[in-house]
């Protein structure tokens, strides 16, 4: 029986970034951990780099029967209609521009997508949502979301909503999760709903419940391998990108 071939969303880093594995090169890149989450169940996966031609994106989401969408750099403002406030951020706008073709053609064919981190709120700025563009800043009295310490990662509890398709994949309302990010979904895009926030209000969480497969969570769910939560996700996903050849 085929295995389902899922697209992976990759980081990139240009010919100028100071860091030293990049100096004088531009890189795509992607976390490892990633790749071990679908080795975990029976998803391929491939890789897929920032393209310069849109034109391709349709023919590149028909060959893929799944798209999971991955953390990385902030997500560009302007693509939700503001500037970007100040702050010691890499910002990735051809990524962002990208994805959000990404997303909306996935959604066009009816392909399940399935978002991590930078990619819960790549879902609803595709949609048409905002973000918060740094919680500390914007969020009075917001919890710590941030990883202080990695590689060791910070943890706080959700809130899973009653009746969603992600309670219903967990088996549960309450979740112990990973947390490394500064930004959050603000304003909720039109066709998505809200499925688990943070003790603070922060949404961690949202799906679209007319679509087969279509949901993001604001957690690192490819660090939570060995957790049942974790794979119960990552198998829901799967079930849903059936091999179409």
């Amino acid at each position: 029986m085929k295995k389902p071939l899922i697209g992976l969303t990759m980081d990139q880093s240009p010919a100028t970034d100071p860091r030293p594995f990049s100096v004088g090169a531009h890189i795509y890149f992607l976390n490892s951990l990633y790749v071990r989450y679908l080795e975990k169940s029976d998803g391929l996966p491939l890789v897929i780099p920032t393209l310069h031609d849109p034109q391709r994106i349709p023919s590149l989401i028909d060959r893929l029967d799944g798209l999971l969408l991955t953390g990385g750099d902030d997500v560009f403002a302007q693509t939700y209609g503001e500037e970007t406030i100040a702050g010691d951020w890499r910002i990735d706008p051809p990524r962002t521009f990208m994805e959000i073709a990404l997303i909306k053609e996935a959604r066009r064919q009816g392909k399940p997508v399935f978002a991590i981190c930078r990619g819960c709120q790549m879902l609803n700025v595709a949609m048409g949502g905002t973000l918060y563009q740094d919680i500390p800043q914007q969020v009075k009295n917001a919890e710590q979301h941030r990883s202080p310490d990695k590689p060791r990662w910070n943890y706080h509890t959700v809130t899973i909503e009653n009746g969603s398709r992600l309670a219903a994949i967990l088996g549960e309302t309450t979740l112990s999760v990973t947390t490394s990010h500064h930004q959050a979904i603000k304003d909720l895009a039109p066709e998505v709903a809200i499925t688990a926030r943070a003790s603070d209000g922060i949404i961690e969480a949202v799906e679209d419940p007319t679509a087969a497969f279509f949901l993001g969570v604001q957690w690192h769910a490819e660090a939570m391998q060995d957790d049942r939560s974790s794979l119960a996700l990552l198998n829901a996903f799967l079930d849903h990108c059936q091999p179409s050849r």
